[in-house]
């Protein structure tokens, strides 16, 4: 006769939920919430870098460096409204990339050959959890040294 198996060493039942299966299903719960919660955070910073060279590209043939800065915060603040705190304990919606004129730091260097313009910023955007109703702020920083000589065919 074949002994029968203890009940600490028997086989795992088909469709029956082991420890290694909870691990791996809150694992995968877990990377889904922080890619919808930190996703459209990376996308705006990717957007924003894009927005940057946009207007690097534009300084080539626009000397007027003041209105491509004006213009530059105006677009990215357009980018994407987050959910933040206020100073009363209320939420609302701001710009994902608040950044004024003065906080950018535009160089336009004609001395050298090639010309080359330097764009770069500094933004904080905050970042909501929606199931633990807390904020996180996140930094970025933007920086882009580009060629402005015009193409010549």
């Amino acid at each position: 006769m074949i002994p029968s198996a203890s009940p600490r060493h028997r086989s795992v039942e088909r469709g029956e939920i082991t420890w290694v299966t909870v691990v791996l299903l809150l694992a995968l719960v877990t990377a889904g919430y922080l890619a919808v919660v930190w996703g459209p955070v990376y996308i705006v910073r990717y957007e924003a870098g894009m927005v940057a060279a946009e207007f690097a590209n534009k300084a080539v043939h626009d000397r007027d460096d003041a209105s491509l800065v004006r213009s530059l915060c105006v677009r990215l603040a357009a980018l994407d409204q987050v959910k933040a705190p206020g100073s009363d304990g209320s939420s609302s919606m701001v710009p994902a990339v608040d950044v004024q004129p003065d906080d950018v730091t535009w160089e336009r260097d004609t001395a050298v050959s090639p010309p080359t313009i330097h764009v770069a910023f500094e933004y904080t955007t905050s970042v909501y959890y929606p199931i633990l109703e807390r904020f996180t702020e996140k930094t970025f920083a933007i920086d882009r040294f580009q060629d402005i000589q015009p193409a010549k065919w």
